[in-house]
């Protein structure tokens, strides 16, 4: 049983949490509820919990409050939220998951069933980085990503990838000072995630940084050339893409 506790200021969505969590999963026991910063500190030290379902609004602070005032985060953490959802982005590069209000049971039962995956690592660098990117201006895109590793996660800045190969189920990350990281996730997820920072899919295994692309030739059907003086093939299905990017400078 994963034991579990419930911290939002709304007394009718604890209720309604609580009855989906008894109803439709049978590996949650909950420990307590809590609708404020300072009862939900207590709480969670009071009993120790595995897992935490965190609001981020509250009447006497937020979860970002909360989580400061603990002397570490040695649970799992599922944030509940109702930003709009262009802030889900922040929560996809901070590499934490999230139910969306209002909630229902499929959202829920998603989150649930992917515990298994979330690292339980003292992390308040993720933390920070959730944050920042939620309280920027809705029209400023995050610049740091959160890399999943063994015992934990990397926080890195985007620009400092030059590209992102992809190897079946994992993606190669090469930096801009030659080291690189393999990352347990697909090349589409990674798409996904840096689009919006100014990646550009160019292959079925290649993401590139724009900042980094120097050159396009025709030859060989495509090609682009990198600032680290690499070539990659461009393919047919991705070329009108990238040269509307090169030409017009949109997607």
């Amino acid at each position: 049983m994963l034991k579990t506790v419930i911290i939002d200021d709304d007394y009718v969505s604890r209720m309604i949490l609580r009855d989906m969590l008894e109803k439709f999963l049978d590996n949650i026991e909950i420990l307590g509820e809590a609708g404020t910063v300072a009862d939900g500190v207590k709480l969670i030290e009071n009993t120790d919990p595995e897992l935490v379902l965190l609001d981020i609004s509250m009447p006497d602070g937020t979860g970002f409050d909360l989580l400061d005032k603990l002397k570490s985060i040695n649970f799992k953490l599922i944030f509940i939220t109702a930003y709009s959802e262009y802030a889900v982005k922040a929560f996809k590069y901070s590499a934490f998951d999230y139910i969306i209000k209002p909630l229902n049971v499929e959202d829920l039962t998603k989150a649930i069933k992917r515990i298994p995956h979330i690292m339980q690592v003292d992390n308040k660098v993720r933390v920070k980085t959730l944050k920042d990117n939620l309280l920027s201006n809705e029209e400023t895109t995050s610049k740091t990503v959160a890399l999943p590793e063994i015992n934990g996660f990397a926080i890195i800045n985007a620009e400092d990838i030059v590209r992102c190969e992809g190897k079946r189920n994992y993606t190669r990350i090469i930096f801009k000072d030659s080291s690189e990281k393999i990352v347990s996730r697909t090349l589409l997820e990674f798409e996904h995630l840096l689009a919006p920072l100014g990646f550009v899919r160019i292959h079925r295994s290649h993401l590139v940084n724009f900042q980094n692309v120097v050159r396009y030739i025709k030859s060989a059907g495509g090609m682009v050339e990198l600032k680290t003086g690499e070539l990659l093939k461009v393919s047919p299905k991705h070329k009108e893409n990238l040269l509307n990017k090169l030409l017009y400078n949109k997607l």
